[in-house]
């Protein structure tokens, strides 16, 4: 509602407003890194340079994005990935916003400053909660470390601050008993389709928790060196956020609990590991007496920072451009179903329309508010069960004319779509849990036979449960509508480039 109720006011359809959504998530996360930045090391100049280098360096903190197809690992994916949706993208200045409003509840001088320093860390956090699970469970990470490392090393005025701190996990707690509330009313099949998986199975050897590690061992070597002390503020806070990923990447040790852990790593924790690199290397900088070779360490590691955000987002929009232009080709029919929804708006939301091309399919309710068939993400919604989600894909392969021979050499051909579509995404993507487990030949042959058994059994109650109001066939696929118009009547098509919108009317009888 953070965006639709902007959006709805400005009368920006989803698109613009995810456009927008892009540059003022980017504007305000550097305001708040910045921020956040000047309050630990009061250096303007260092923290412009950290904000770049943080901002552009999410990807590489974590070993993805343009170093993988440097190295010949795969795709340069992602790229600055905090702007991967409209989440995190939304509640990520949020995020740094908190650690600014901490140190703030701790280090200002005015006791009015610091309680509305803390309390507005705590609606910070509640404003995570209700956001992003791995940003708000990282800032709870961080709230804990930092508690626990306030008490054990004390530093200076630690118990008249441990108040601000404790008040600070107070008003987050309060955040998360509405919320555990709403989770627990969560459909049974949200656990299995979001792949929570129970283990007690430690994670230690993630590359964000690797860099933390070497992180520590230089603040270590800076505390020896006598650059810094064990109790000042900024060592704790450096010392809290290189501790953090090793609690999100293990809590299942505790919790017995791991759910999707490759997005802590992906799309949080990188940016805390990239903060934590950034402010282990002021430590050192700032002992370097000529102001000369401090500006231009500044300057050579801004332009780098730029450099290397340029090559990310250059790479990854090469890989993403042909997605990009079928989502442009597939605009002229998704706004001719618009147009229809709008003639009669309470049909609009109830008609169900049947998408071949999956990208038109999963793009489609971002214009029209008709329900689709199936899609690539439909899964993820708490109304579709598991075997309503495959028995859709396999309503849309029947009404193409795709029968299991087709099915077979589509495994075959290593389409990803199907093994999504009829296994789950984990069992073709092993990061996506920490159970992962591959295929096996007998596993696709017993679906394939089972799609078979479907296909060659299609009645009328399955022909009507949905039933279907228009069909979008992509005009360069080799389609047998011979099945669909069996059951469905198909009006005349209209033509939208490269598709064709035909509109559906369900036969009364088997024909």
């Amino acid at each position: 509602y953070t965006a639709a109720i902007p959006a709805r006011l400005l009368g920006l359809n989803a698109s613009q407003m995810f456009i927008a959504l892009s540059a003022i998530a980017s504007f305000l996360t550097a305001l708040a890194l910045f921020w956040l930045l000047v309050l630990i090391t009061k250096d303007n100049s260092f923290a412009a340079v950290g904000t770049l280098i943080i901002m552009f360096g999410g990807a590489l903190a974590s070993g993805n994005g343009a170093i993988n197809e440097f190295f010949g690992r795969g795709a340069a994916y992602p790229f600055l990935p905090f702007l991967r949706r409209y989440i995190p993208a939304v509640a990520f200045p949020f995020f740094f916003a908190l650690f600014g409003c901490v140190w703030l509840a701790l280090k200002s001088q005015t006791k009015s400053t610091k309680y509305i320093a803390a309390i507005s860390a705590g609606l910070c956090f509640g404003f995570l909660v209700f956001s992003y699970f791995y940003l708000w469970t990282t800032a709870a990470a961080f709230l804990f470390v930092l508690t626990l490392l306030w008490i054990v090393l004390r530093p200076e005025n630690w118990k008249s601050d441990l108040r601000y701190l404790l008040l600070i996990d107070a008003v987050a707690f309060l955040f998360l008993l509405p919320y555990a509330y709403l989770l627990s009313q969560r459909a049974e099949s949200t656990d299995a389709i979001q792949l929570l998986v129970l283990t007690h199975t430690p994670d230690l050897l993630r590359f964000t928790a690797i860099v933390c590690c070497i992180s520590i061992i230089f603040l270590a070597l800076a505390i020896w060196l006598g650059l810094t002390k064990v109790k000042e503020a900024s060592t704790i806070f450096l010392l809290a956020f290189s501790i953090v990923p090793f609690i999100v990447f293990n809590q299942q040790i505790i919790t017995g609990r791991s759910l999707q852990p490759f997005h802590y790593e992906f799309y949080v924790v990188n940016y805390i590991t990239a903060l934590a690199v950034v402010l282990t290397s002021f430590l050192f900088l700032k002992r370097i007496q000529s102001p000369r070779i401090c500006a231009a360490i500044l300057l050579i590691g801004g332009l780098t920072a730029v450099g290397w955000g340029y090559v990310e987002v250059k790479l990854t929009t090469r890989l993403l451009i042909s997605w990009n232009v079928a989502r442009d080709e597939a605009m002229p029919v998704t706004k001719r179903l618009a147009e229809f929804a709008k003639e009669n708006e309470a049909n609009g939301k109830t008609t169900v329309t049947l998408n071949f091309e999956y990208i038109q399919a999963d793009n489609q309710p971002v214009t029209s508010p008709q329900a689709v068939l199936w899609a690539r993400h439909q899964h993820v919604f708490a109304g579709v069960s598991w075997e309503e989600n495959k028995e859709r894909f396999y309503q849309m392969l029947y009404y193409g004319g795709r029968d299991a021979v087709w099915l077979r050499q589509d495994f075959r051909n290593g389409d990803i779509e199907a093994y999504m579509a009829l296994f789950g995404w984990d069992r073709f993507n092993a990061t996506l849990s920490v159970n992962a487990r591959p295929l096996t030949v007998g596993e696709v042959e017993q679906e394939v036979r089972r799609y078979d058994n479907y296909y060659k059994n299609f009645s009328f109650e399955q022909a009507s449960r949905p039933t279907l109001s228009f069909a979008v066939v992509p005009n360069n696929l080799n389609l047998d509508l011979s099945n669909l118009e069996r059951w469905y009547e198909l009006g005349a098509g209209e033509n939208f480039g490269a598709y064709t919108l035909y509109k559906l009317q369900l036969k009364p009888i088997n024909r």
